[in-house]
């Protein structure tokens, strides 16, 4: 299976319902799905389907955008809208370089597993298939990390429709 990646823009405020709403849309197309399944987590936090354990996805929200990865493996992804880096973690990169290798650990820490937390006390070594888009969502940075090599299909939603 490609890994599918499914990505828009929302009202701020709005993005935690509104990822599940997109949950549920990917999930409904893809896996032809067509209630949410129970949510269960794992002890890091990982969000998983426990009676549908063919479908891993991760989710993702920042500032104004949401983006779904599903794949039949572990996936991680993340979304961060490009805008001044916290200088206690930007280290001097650029605003670009800092949200770009952000996202690509995030959704490397995602995918294993791990919470922020992991980030903040750790040195991460991004996964090989890690993959960082710059222009998904106008504006943001969407990173995923596969399992391994596989294919790649983003279904933009664009600007959420009310």
């Amino acid at each position: 299976m490609d890994i599918v990646i499914y990505a828009t823009l929302c009202a701020k405020g709005e993005e935690r319902s509104t990822a599940y709403r997109l949950l549920k849309e990917a999930i409904s197309r893809e896996f032809d799905v067509d209630a949410l399944p129970e949510i269960d987590r794992g002890e890091e936090g990982k969000p998983f389907f426990p009676q549908r354990p063919e479908i891993c996805f991760n989710i993702s929200h920042s500032h104004g955008a949401v983006a779904v990865a599903l794949h039949d493996k572990d996936i991680g992804i993340d979304v961060e809208k490009l805008r001044p880096a916290p200088k206690r973690l930007s280290a001097g990169k650029s605003d670009k370089e800092f949200f770009r290798a952000w996202t690509a650990t995030e959704a490397t820490v995602k995918r294993r597993g791990g919470s922020i937390a992991v980030i903040l006390h750790n040195e991460i070594e991004i996964d090989p298939f890690c993959r960082v888009y710059e222009n998904m969502l106008p504006g943001y940075y969407v990173a995923v990390s596969p399992s391994y090599d596989a294919d790649i299909r983003v279904e933009n939603i664009g600007e959420e429709r009310r």
